[in-house]
């Protein structure tokens, strides 16, 4: 930046030394250009004002992207982790229900209070 400037400051020195030789009528006229693309300049910034909202977003943004995308992959591994617990759970109950309706206990035996502790703790021992 600092070369920049510099290089700048040159260049403005060597275009002013020349200043003095320059007749009135161009001049006049570099004056009208200057002018000229100033207009223009204010007209385009005016126009591009939301150009910097992606920039300042993405350097925003891209710096935690790895931690957005480690939240996500967490967020969709619990989802999974839980959907896989649901569907294992359905199989072990459907395994017990398969077992009892293919049993050959008599209906008292599933209107027994205490059947239902035998139940469980029999889940439970599997």
């Amino acid at each position: 930046m600092k070369n920049e400037r510099e290089i700048a400051y040159k260049v403005r020195h060597y275009l002013n030394l020349g200043v003095d030789e320059i007749d009135r009528k161009t001049a006049d006229r570099l004056f009208e250009v200057r002018q000229n693309a100033l207009a223009h300049q204010k007209v385009a910034g005016a126009q591009l004002s939301l150009a910097g909202v992606g920039h300042v977003a993405a350097d925003m943004i891209l710096p935690h992207a790895r931690a957005l995308i480690a939240m996500v992959g967490l967020a969709i591994g619990v989802v999974g982790v839980s959907t896989w617990n649901d569907f294992e759970k359905a199989a072990e109950l459907e395994e017990i229900d398969s077992a009892l309706l293919a049993d050959d206990l008599p209906i008292n035996a599933y209107l027994d209070k205490g059947f239902q502790a035998w139940l469980s703790e029999h889940s439970s021992q599997d």
